[in-house]
């Protein structure tokens, strides 16, 4: 049995973890909720994007082609999103089981966080380490989305994928692989009629307008991501915290029990010292 020094020392360290875990779910709770608010106001807008894409991917034109029409070739990229940091449930390792199922058929990956190139042990393509946050995640994804459409307009890229954890609510966040390029879902848009005035022409309009929405999906996912790993985090840390009342609870009997054990033999010895004395 331990000694009752020992039980108060790990009672004390583990108080000591728990509010180091109140102190990180608080932090994690006022990010997610920044986060949630920055992604409802997202949606709207990439939504009406998506409708503009979805119209005009109905015109039939050399440059729309080069973002819609499927490719066939060995030279799939996968964009792999994990977290820099861990302590966020099974958020990266779920994600990573996924992948590792379909691994094979991905002829290089690129690692946007640091979790991911630990796990995979493989050299992230471009040769960069890529970190993002709420507050960086735009620059971030144009950063991203520029080299990508650049290699693969020069036909270096067949098709690209991105890895990540959607976020569906606060205890739920789904790992998903969806292809981002040639472009898949661009929405219904809207019927074409004698109304719809595109200018200067439709092949510029394109030129502009779907670079720029490829760059919409990358910022989109990147900050989906961030709000499902602060999400995660939130609810790792309160149940690390509920773990740690246990423990410390469990941990406060056996420390009453071990001190009640201590001072029944001390009574117990001061009585045989008594009889042996008569």
């Amino acid at each position: 049995m331990p000694s009752l020094k020992e039980i108060r020392t790990k009672i004390s360290s583990v108080k000591s973890t728990k509010r180091i875990m109140q102190a990180m779910k608080m932090i994690a709770t006022v990010k997610y909720a920044k986060t949630q608010v920055m992604i409802n106001s997202f949606r709207p807008y990439y939504d009406a994007y998506q409708k503009i894409i979805g119209t005009v991917s109905k015109m039939s034109t050399k440059s729309g082609e080069k973002f819609l029409k499927k490719r066939e070739g060995d030279n799939d990229l996968l964009v792999l999103i994990s977290s820099d940091r861990g302590l966020c449930g099974s958020y990266n390792t779920s994600l990573f089981r996924k992948i590792e199922k379909e691994d094979a058929i991905y002829s290089a990956k690129l690692f946007v966080g640091k979790k991911g190139q630990d796990y995979f042990k493989e050299n992230s393509l471009y040769d960069e380490e890529i970190s993002f946050t709420e507050k960086n995640y735009k620059e971030v994804g144009k950063n991203i989305s520029d080299k990508l459409l650049s290699s693969y307009l020069n036909d270096e890229l067949s098709n690209i994928y991105i890895g990540y954890n959607h976020f569906v609510s606060a205890i739920v966040q789904e790992p998903k692989i969806v292809k981002v390029l040639p472009f898949e879902n661009t929405g219904d848009g809207e019927e074409l009629s004698a109304d719809v005035l595109i200018e200067p022409d439709v092949e510029t309009f394109v030129d502009i307008v779907f670079p720029q929405y490829f760059n919409l999906i990358v910022c989109s996912i990147l900050l989906d991501a961030i709000t499902s790993e602060h999400a995660a985090r939130t609810a790792a840390m309160d149940n690390a915290t509920k773990n740690a009342d246990e423990i410390i609870k469990e941990t406060t009997k056996l420390f009453n029990k071990t001190r009640q054990a201590s001072i029944t033999k001390e009574l117990m010895d001061i009585v045989n010292g008594a009889e042996a004395v008569k």
